[in-house]
């Protein structure tokens, strides 16, 4: 902390200590002596301290703490008690530059992610050479070049080759990660191999470091409630104080044969340990350490605010397809009907099968939903030729509807089959996600397909239950697939075959329930742009940002920055710890400082007793607040800087 002092402040301090030591052991006897070099001393010593209590006072028309501190020494100058004063003005001097220091280590464990966006990137020109530039100068589809050790300025597809990486900044992982050639890398990764070439996929303003440090710029005004509470009763309190003890010293007034001067030093002490700034900084000070904690295991949230409703956690919805599962399905079974009754594998004609996928992949190259996507891909597989779909329309929470090769075809859920066309079909043993598809009305065959489910999404199930969090899924697959998965992944209760306009209706439900039952909050976890508006409407909305959309991170409150579903529990946890730590600091300061005031009150506590509970309990609590920056240990990131002779 030492380091962090100006050689000013060590003056005075080293200055107001000597002469206060002086003074106590009696070297400075004579009074004419002890007055002036006390004056003269207090002076030196008070100078940041009174300037800031005149500029709050006559400019900003509000007293501050700085105000407390100097009419409280003014009157233990006047009753002569110049060690006291002094005293006061040192030890809170030393409180206020260890609160900066505190404050400062708090900041940084956030703040150095900024450095990990490089304001200068290598443009790789026609010819080979560079051409140093502004990331906001550098347009998608350029190619920039990135030495090894220095942090990727830009989002961009690795050109050749392979690349180690240091994904730690955004995601809080301590092992390199492989990319290869046509991976997209993320800006404010490091390049821990030899150098690479990427082609910028993202520009500046929407690249993955940007995106990060727009959260951190929304964690840093969004706070909770405690914080909002003592910044707003902060600008009532010292009034209130000061108007305490003007009272207090003018007991005498009302009571005959009391002491002026015993009543007036009870005021004095009223006065030193009624300063807020212990209050002040500690709790908002245990919440930017809780927020820097959580960045720390790659999750961000955004403000202190959602720190206290994750604590507060007693339900938790999850979308099921890309977050619970991997979004990644494949096919594993196709059924050609005939006559409405699955026709035996063995009878189905080649013929057969290609018009059932034909047909299927003309609608299907349409859509950008993962189930489609896998399907397309199949198709691609089986070498088949695409044809054209015409009057193509959308069913919506059915499916999707069009002309191929004069038929007309629709493709879907099995609730198509049943509620649209009113036909029945014939159930298959295997779980999965079932895909129809109908000619002319008539049932023309069925694929099933498969999503992975995540490896962390029943680690993930089992901590939420061990924290006494309920869990639910909502999905918009059949009763037998979400079973199966709720059944594996140990979720608590499911709600199956939702459309996407019951999703938000059906989480409103929930809602409801766990604030009327539980009386705690709701989050809701999801990675889609149909998650936005539930995202939005829950207590705590958590996006899986590293491969959500980018309408879900928006409507986030919390940002997990890779796909690892542990780290929610965790976060969790966290988040829990913070806010109790936060609560313990308010207790605390509140609980010591009424006892001091009262006992000053009564005449037992004098401006020694006074200076502990100020000085004393705020290194106390400051040091309680800083306890989350040691919770979670990362390594020190080295970053070099991109410069035209490195290039070279």
């Amino acid at each position: 902390m030492l380091k962090t002092m100006s050689w000013q402040l060590k003056a005075r301090l080293s200055l107001g200590l000597l002469t206060m030591i002086l003074l106590l052991t009696g070297v400075i006897s004579n009074e004419w002596a002890r007055m002036i070099i006390t004056g003269v001393v207090y002076i030196i010593v008070s100078y940041p301290v009174l300037r800031a209590a005149l500029r709050d006072l006559f400019v900003r028309h509000r007293m501050s703490e700085q105000f407390l501190m100097t009419i409280a020494t003014f009157g233990a100058l006047g009753l002569r008690d110049y060690p006291e004063a002094l005293a006061v003005m040192v030890f809170y001097l030393i409180g206020d530059a260890f609160e900066d220091y505190a404050s400062q280590r708090s900041h940084n464990e956030i703040a150095s992610l900024v450095k990990l966006k490089p304001n200068k990137v290598r443009v790789v020109n026609d010819d080979g050479t560079e051409t140093i530039m502004k990331p906001r100068q550098v347009k998608i589809g350029t190619k920039i070049r990135v030495l090894a050790g220095e942090s990727v300025a830009l989002d961009g597809t690795l050109v050749a080759g392979s690349a180690s990486i240091d994904m730690s900044a955004l995601n809080g992982e301590s092992e390199p990660a492989l990319f290869t050639a046509g991976q997209e890398v993320p800006s404010g990764v490091i390049n821990m191999g030899a150098v690479i070439e990427l082609i910028v996929t993202k520009d500046n303003k929407n690249s993955s470091i940007t995106r990060l440090l727009n959260l951190i710029e929304d964690a840093a005004a969004n706070k909770s409630r405690p914080e909002a509470l003592i910044t707003r009763f902060s600008v009532y309190y010292t009034p209130i104080v000061v108007g305490c003890a003007v009272l207090l010293a003018l007991v005498p007034l009302v009571v005959p044969n009391e002491d002026f001067a015993d009543w007036f030093t009870r005021a004095l002490v009223f006065l030193v340990v009624s300063c807020p700034c212990a209050l002040v900084l500690s709790v908002p000070l245990s919440f930017f350490g809780g927020l820097g904690a959580i960045s720390k295991i790659g999750v961000m949230v955004k403000g202190s605010v959602h720190i206290e409703s994750m604590s507060k956690l007693k339900a938790m919805a999850f979308d099921k397809t890309g977050t619970i599962t991997k979004g990644r399905f494949s096919v594993i079974d196709t059924t050609v009907f005939a006559h409405g009754q699955p026709v035996a594998a063995t009878d189905v004609t080649a013929a057969q099968q290609h018009e059932l996928l034909t047909k299927l992949y003309a609608l299907e190259s349409l859509t950008t939903h993962p189930i489609g996507v896998a399907i397309v891909n199949y198709c691609k597989e089986k070498g088949l030729e695409l044809q054209e779909a015409t009057e193509v329309e959308e069913i919506t929470g059915y499916g999707i509807a069009g002309n191929v090769a004069g038929h007309r075809i629709m493709v879907g859920k099995e609730k198509l089959i049943t509620d649209k066309l009113g036909l029945s079909v014939t159930k298959s043993d295997i779980v999965g996600t079932e895909v129809y598809v109908v000619e002319d009305n008539q049932l023309l065959g069925r694929i099933i397909l498969a999503d992975q489910v995540k490896d962390t999404a029943r680690p993930m199930f089992d901590e939420l239950n061990k924290l006494g969090i309920t869990t639910y899924m909502i999905t918009g697959d059949k009763e037998r697939v979400a079973a199966d998965i709720a059944e594996r992944c140990h979720i608590s209760k499911y709600f199956a075959e939702q459309l996407p306009s019951d999703k938000l209706n059906t989480f409103k439900g929930i809602k409801q329930d766990v604030n009327t039952k539980e009386y705690g909050t709701i989050g809701y976890v999801g990675d889609g742009i149909n998650d936005a508006p539930t995202l939005a409407a829950s207590d705590v909305g958590i996006a899986m940002g590293q491969f959500g959309s980018a309408s879900a991170v928006e409507a986030a409150d919390v940002v997990v920055m890779n796909d690892d579903l542990t780290k929610i529990p965790h976060a969790i946890e966290l988040a829990k710890r913070t806010f109790a730590l936060a609560k313990q600091n308010m207790i605390l300061v509140i609980g010591v400082k009424v006892l001091i005031l009262l006992l000053g009150a009564l005449g037992y506590a004098n401006i020694w007793l006074a200076i502990l509970g100020d000085v004393g309990l705020c290194v106390i609590a400051v040091l309680n607040a800083m306890r989350p920056l040691y919770w979670v240990k990362t390594k020190k990131l080295e970053v070099k800087e991109v410069s035209s002779t490195a290039a070279a």
